[in-house]
């Protein structure tokens, strides 16, 4: 079974008959792909990938491959945060009295604040204005809102383009152009990144509803306590799980779920 990455290798080995089906990283979406295409052409079966489904369903992308399976939603992390591992990650992170203050659910925070990043990164993509922007590495402090936990949009477009070196970008019109986007329907969990999601939930936790042990909670340990807390049963509910159950079906003997 081949993988975008190495971090979604130590999750999905969890899950898989290791004795019977061999995980292989492979360094992005696309190598992924790329992969399984050569493979089929030279008749190799036995041949499995699962990436990201990013923005596909929003651009309405016809991913019917038969050894080409897709997360829920936009990505691995926001499988896990869409899943019961965000709630015990807030039994051990979170402080009960400050959510109780918050009232809105913090999934449902995390939704609405990551939502206009996700919709900027849609825009920036190259089924849409192809702007080439970059979005790795972005300090999130300088654009997140404490009350409500939120993105101040300016802040954020000015951070992507002094982070991306693209002095020209017109701010108000891009803007304007994610305050439509936001005006849609668009679904959220198909919108949004699961790393925004948990690089704002880390500032949440440090800033507005963490317990005294989220003090110095950053993204990579938000990010790997969800994977921690992830376990087969949330698996089993998944479409993605039910995928591959049908693909073992369809290409008998091979086996890739314990």
């Amino acid at each position: 079974m081949i993988i975008e990455g190495s971090t979604d290798m130590r999750l999905y080995k969890r899950f898989v008959e290791d004795r019977k089906c061999r995980l292989i990283p492979a360094n992005g979406k696309e190598n992924a792909i790329k992969v399984v295409n050569i493979l089929e052409r030279s008749n190799f079966e036995g041949i499995l990938t699962i990436v990201d489904a990013d923005f596909w369903r929003l651009d309405r992308v016809d991913f019917e491959e038969r050894n080409v399976l897709v997360t829920d939603t936009h990505d691995l992390e926001t499988m896990l945060i869409e899943s019961e591992a965000l709630d015990r990650l807030l039994e051990e992170f979170a402080a009960p009295f400050k959510l109780q203050k918050i009232k809105t659910p913090v999934r449902e925070l995390l939704l609405e604040a990551a939502m206009p990043i996700g919709l900027f990164r849609w825009l920036s993509s190259s089924s849409k204005d192809k702007l080439s922007l970059r979005f790795k590495d972005m300090h999130f402090d300088s654009f997140m809102e404490k009350f409500p936990l939120s993105v101040n949009i300016r802040h954020m477009i000015r951070e992507v383009k002094e982070n991306s070196h693209e002095y020209s970008l017109n701010e108000k019109k891009v803007k304007k152009k994610i305050i439509t986007l936001l005006k849609e329907e668009h679904d959220p969990w198909q919108t949004c990144s699961g790393h925004d999601m948990v690089e704002i939930l880390a500032y949440g936790l440090r800033e507005v509803f963490g317990n005294s042990d989220s003090r110095y909670a950053t993204e990579g340990i938000v990010d790997r306590s969800l994977r921690l807390a992830y376990d087969i049963t949330m698996f089993r509910k998944t479409e993605l799980y039910r995928s591959i159950q049908e693909w073992e079906e369809q290409n008998q003997p091979f086996v890739v779920l314990q």
